[in-house]
Parts: structure tokens; sequence; C-alpha cells
């Protein structure tokens, strides 16, 4: 008898059959056709279920019931939480499910409620994983030149900004010209502030020097915290002399990333993609009409990121000492702070009371769901507009300085 005769023979007994009565029978194919094991397996199911004849009667083993609620409401705050991963959305379970209570709009019961909070990490972070696959990531163009000329005025920094303290954050730029880099187009201006992570987008309708300067000043304006530093790359919209008078006069430090070296300013490079397109996409955007509205999504992305997205940040990396007895560090081996912008800011002691105060009061009047709500409303709003007013390639076409 041939091998595929063993497995036809075997079959139906094997899919009706105990589990002790199934490894015996693949303990005698093995011994017969010396198969692996799980190739076993899988001939004896494909053979079954290739003839027809799926035993609808076979016990099925899963979760109990009770648990297909728990991944309701666990999909319900993934979703009002803009889609984080496990790890962020981990550290937010219990202060999001207090806030739908606080607002009556948690309509899970209490055993659902504890199962999902005392779900472990590796369960939730498989279980977003799953909700996430159909997911995809598309790249962006650059659009940096650099200002050559006034570098000299600007020095380098690649250090730690341990050492620095509340108020220094790193500067970035996003164009919004789709798949051409043609023409006059949308800029989204982004700051990150090192010591807490808050971020700020303002969208701006070009890149020139007066543009971006104003949007600096509207960033200063929303901080919470006066700003002592700014770190953008080495593009000519911020290595300027506007720029240059402008944090001379206001006492703010300023200082570039080398040039093609993108890790110099890795955590607003990083915000590029989680933050701007992430809420605006790859689409282009290239009427004054589309920035305003631009910047009114803006405003309520700040309030969502900065209160209710928690962030990444490492606290140490781990290294050890090779043979040679140098020093190298370990890839992948670090610790980490999940925390919101606003909790790391809360949590600082340098920050005065007026201003925790302040921002104390506005997190209470906030609701992440009402936020997202809003947002998926000025992002349609955007799009809307944007296909009304046309698309426009005009490469002769000079912005208003």
């Amino acid at each position: 008898m041939g091998m595929k005769e063993i497995i036809r023979f075997h079959a139906v007994a094997y899919s009706k059959a105990s589990i002790s009565r199934k490894t015996a029978i693949i303990d005698g194919i093995v011994a017969a056709t010396n198969m692996n094991r799980k190739s076993v397996i899988r001939a004896l199911k494909r053979e079954y279920l290739a003839n027809g004849r799926r035993d609808l009667s076979t016990k099925r083993y899963g979760r109990p019931p009770r648990y297909i609620e728990v991944d309701v409401a666990l999909a319900t705050l993934w979703q009002a939480y803009g889609y984080p991963c496990g790890e962020r959305l981990y550290s937010e379970l219990a202060e999001a499910i207090r806030i739908f209570k606080r607002d009556g709009m948690w309509q899970y019961a209490d055993q659902t409620t504890e199962l999902l909070l005392e779900m472990s990490l590796s369960t939730l972070r498989r279980k977003v994983i799953k909700l996430a696959k159909k997911r995809g990531l598309v790249r962006g163009i650059s659009s940096t030149k650099s200002a050559n000329a006034l570098k000299q005025l600007v020095p380098t920094f690649k250090g730690n900004y341990a050492c620095k303290g509340l108020g220094y954050g790193e500067l970035d730029t996003v164009v919004h010209c789709g798949s051409k880099l043609v023409g006059v187009s949308a800029y989204s201006l982004v700051y990150v502030d090192m010591a807490t992570y808050w971020t700020e987008p303002v969208a701006q309708y070009n890149k020139t020097d007066l543009a971006t300067l104003y949007s600096i000043q509207q960033v200063a304006k929303r901080l919470p915290w006066r700003i002592k530093g700014l770190h953008p790359d080495s593009g000519s919209e911020f290595i300027n002399q506007k720029l240059i008078a402008y944090c001379k006069r206001y006492g703010i430090e300023l200082t570039r990333s080398r040039p093609s070296k993108k890790n110099d300013n890795c955590h607003v490079e990083e915000r590029n993609n989680h933050v701007i397109r992430k809420y605006t996409g790859y689409n282009r955007y290239d009427h004054p009409e589309v920035v305003a509205v631009l910047n009114e999504l803006y405003e309520a992305v700040r309030l969502y990121i900065n209160f209710f997205q928690p962030i990444f940040k490492v606290t140490r990396t781990f290294s050890y000492e090779n043979e040679a007895g140098i020093k190298t560090k370990r890839h992948g081996k670090k610790s980490y702070d999940i925390m919101t912008p606003y909790a790391r800011a809360m949590a600082l002691p340098n920050l005065p009371l007026r201003t925790k105060l302040s921002l104390k009061e506005q997190y209470e009047k906030l609701n992440p769901v009402k936020l997202h709500d809003k947002i998926e409303v000025l992002q349609a709003k955007v799009s809307k507009l944007q296909q009304q007013l046309g698309y426009h390639y005009d490469v002769n076409l000079k912005p208003d300085r």
C-alpha cells in the first residue's frame, strides 16, 4: 500500500477519533511512511476535506462566548484611540474606560470590563495585530533643500536631550504634493517637544521663510510652555535670516541636524508618519482654502494625540562587552516608558502648578470619541474641498512671500 492509499484509508477514522486514538493513528503512519508528524496531520485533514466529508459534529475547541463581547469592547477602544499598537493601547485601557463611563458611553457589562482590564499585554497585542492586518503604509516624497550659505551660523546638535529640559523641540516640514513634486502645494510643519513628546502640527500654503516663521509663531502660541530651543534639519525653510533673527530676539537656541543624517532629527521624523500622514494621507493639497481646513483638522488632532495617544519613550538601552572589551548596544534590547504627552507633562516637577491646573481643566473637558468623530468629519471636508477646487500643477506659479 502506497503513501497516498494509507492516508486515504485513515482519513475518515482520524477525523472522528479521540485525541489518544489520533495519536496512535499518526504514530502508525509515521512508522510506515517515515513522514514528518505535522505533514501526516496536514495530509489527513486535506484528504478528508477534499472528498467533502467535513464532520460538523466534531467537537471544536475555542474561546468561551463571553470573550466575544471583550473583543468588541477592545475594538471600540482601539478605534476611538486612532488604531494604536497594542503596547500604546495597553497603557491607556483603564483611563479610556474611565472616560467612557464618565460620559455615559460605556455600554458593556462589568464582567466584560474586568476581563478586558485583566487581559495581558501579549494577548492584547495579538488581538490588535489581528485587527490591523489590512492596514498598509505608503512612502512619501522629500522636498528638503539645504541652505548652504547660512549653515555656518547655526551649530549642529546630535547629543542627548536629557540635559536640555522642557521647551526644547525638533522641527520638520511635510509636503502635500501627491505623487508629483511640482508647482506650489501645502506643507505641514511639525514640532515635537523632547521632554514630553508634545506635538504641534500647523499647515501652511508653501515653504517660504515667512510662511514657516508664521507657523512657528503659531506653535509658540499653542504650547503650554515657552519655547527654549528649536532643532530643525538643514532645509532652507528653517536656516534663513528671518528665523535666525527671530530666535535671537526671543532667546531661543537654534541648532540643526547634520545634512543627510535623519537620525539627528529622528523624533519628529517618525511623527511625520504617525501624525501627518495618518490623518491627511498622501493626497495633493494645493489651495489656500484647503490649508485653512487643514488647520481646523490639526486643532482637533493636536488635542487627540497630546491628551489621549500614549507614546513610547526609550528610558534605557542595554549593552554588553564583546571579547575585545568593547561595549556594543544590543539591537532591540531597550526599556520603554509609555505615556501620553499630557501625562508626561503632569509628571514633570519643574512644570508650574498653574500650567498643570490649566492642562487638567482642559483634559477633563475632552472626550476621545468626540475628537475622533470630529477628525473624521474634517478629513472628509478637506478631501471634498480639494476635489471641488481642482488640482493645480503650474510650475510657473510663484508663492506669495
